[in-house]
Formats: C-alpha cells, sequence, structure tokens
C-alpha cells in the first residue's frame, strides 16, 4: 500500500476518534473543581464530602448556603451531578462540623468526608 493512502487512513481514524471522545473528554474535564476557586493556603485543606439526597439544583444550593455558614469554611462548591461537595476550610475545623452542616441543609442530605 501507498504511504499516501495509510496517512489518509490514519487521518480519518484521528478525526472518528475526536468526533466520538471529544464529547466525552469535555464533559469530564467540566466535572473538574475549578483550581482557582479551590486554592487552599498553608493554614488550610481541602475537604472532600460525598452528598446523599441532593436531586436538584435547588438541593445542591441549600448543601452549598449551610457549608458556607460553617465558621472556618472560605469556600464551598457543590457538584450535583458528582454527589459531590469540595470544601476551602481550617486545617483545625472538624470533619463533624461539616458532615453536620449538611445534614442541616434537609432532612434527606447525608455527607461523609472521602478518605484523603
Amino acid at each position: 500500500m501507498s504511504r499516501t493512502f495509510l496517512n489518509s487512513i490514519a487521518l480519518v481514524l484521528g478525526v472518528l476518534l475526536l468526533a466520538v471522545g471529544g464529547p466525552l473528554l469535555v464533559r469530564e474535564l467540566r466535572a473538574l473543581p475549578r483550581p482557582a476557586a479551590l486554592a487552599a493556603r498553608a493554614e488550610q485543606r481541602i475537604v472532600t464530602l460525598e452528598v446523599g439526597g441532593m436531586t436538584c439544583a435547588g438541593c445542591a444550593a441549600a448543601v452549598r448556603t449551610q457549608l458556607a455558614a460553617v465558621p472556618g469554611v472560605s469556600t464551598a462548591e457543590v457538584r450535583l451531578a458528582q454527589q459531590r461537595a469540595y470544601v476551602v476550610c481550617a486545617k483545625s475545623l472538624a470533619d463533624t462540623a461539616l458532615t453536620a452542616a449538611v445534614r442541616r441543609a434537609g432532612p434527606g442530605f447525608l455527607g461523609a468526608v472521602v478518605q484523603r
């Protein structure tokens, strides 16, 4: 086979791969937490919480509001699709304070810290 023919086949396969895998890659990249929003200073830590019971954007907003109200929390971001919350807080803040804030957001919400 000629080199031109093989190059054409490789080009077509590359375009097909991008057409199929491109949207998947974009979706995964958008699901990542924004680095600027989750930057922690030396006296802070980032805690990832699994949040159960969220079914809508209103649920996510209620959880975010309760987490942000905890003294020592500087940033709280909630991802409904991932059923997770990312919290930047003081190192001295107990994990139980964060899980209690999730429970205060509504009767059906449960929070658990993801292993570090």
